[in-house]
């Protein structure tokens, strides 16, 4: 690859196999990346567990389109809304037949039962023995990662951002039963405990940490070659300035707890940063 000067540039004009691109002036960039996405999660998510499987295959099809033509050629699948789709999207991009971005593809995110934050589309798994046997099957269907729902969220109004679900022992037993099939592990890890755990078990990939705490930080810190947090500031934002249109107003978010998360955060991310630690968009 060159840019500017093409070396052999006469030459390689003359070669019926070369295809040239008039930019007409356009500025060419990489292709971009997102690090957590959810295909198969449109349009009203609580109905995403009764759709049917031919609409709901059509509309992730449609999903992986859109990334694609707004510039995106790699994905890192965050849950899909059910156990199979997120892969047979994938394959199916891969084989050619539908245009997409390159996609890591995932399962339903795995919660306990007292810890759900979408119910009609989550795997659900209390203790190690369950959760390990709930790991083993979306390996069966051809994850190429593990989603854990280790803390709440505040649009729920009774899981808080702050709380943590799952125990040491079952954070440590998902690990080691991914791990042990050479699958990597991403987690909806909020609070601060949750990132802990993340960083404890050594899960590679933190979705949020938007309370992570000074002990956090440091530990994170001296193993930031093992961890990248991809933190979905987007969401937070989209909640507080423009949730409105769809009924949901500021003063709603703010009083749930979004704005206080928000700032949070902020002042988080900027702190990793000057840590080096690594942040993906």
């Amino acid at each position: 690859m060159n840019v500017g000067e093409v070396p052999q540039k006469a030459q390689l004009m003359r070669d019926a196999k070369v295809k040239v691109i008039d930019g007409r002036g356009r500025t060419l960039m990489s292709g971009l990346g997102d690090a957590h996405t959810h295909l198969t999660w449109n349009g009203d998510i609580a109905g995403l567990g009764t759709m049917g499987v031919e609409e709901h295959t059509i509309l992730t099809v449609r999903s992986a389109q859109i990334y694609l033509d707004s510039g995106y050629t790699m994905c890192f699948g965050a849950a899909s809304a059910k156990d199979r789709l997120d892969c047979v999207v994938r394959d199916a991009i891969n084989a050619g037949d539908i245009p997409g971005p390159r996609y890591l593809a995932n399962a339903k995110e795995i919660a306990r039962r007292d810890g759900t934050l979408l119910p009609s589309i989550t795997a659900f798994a209390d203790g190690p023995d369950e959760m390990r046997e709930v790991i083993r099957r979306h390996i069966g269907f051809g994850v190429d990662n593990i989603k854990l729902s280790m803390s709440g969220e505040e649009i729920t109004e009774t899981m808080r951002a702050e709380d943590s679900y799952f125990s040491e022992e079952e954070t440590a037993a998902c690990v080691d039963e991914a791990h042990k099939y050479g699958k990597r592990l991403c987690s909806h890890a909020r609070s601060a405990e949750s990132v802990k755990q993340c960083i404890r078990h050594g899960i590679e990939v933190i979705f949020h940490a938007s309370f992570i705490d000074d002990e956090g930080m440091d530990m994170l810190e001296k193993a930031k070659s093992k961890h990248v947090v991809a933190p979905g500031l987007n969401w937070l934002h989209a909640m507080l300035y423009d949730a409105d249109s769809f009924g949901y107003s500021y003063q709603k978010a703010e009083q749930v707890g979004y704005k206080r998360e928000y700032d949070a955060a902020i002042r988080g991310l900027k702190e990793m940063h000057r840590r080096g630690i690594t942040v993906l968009p």
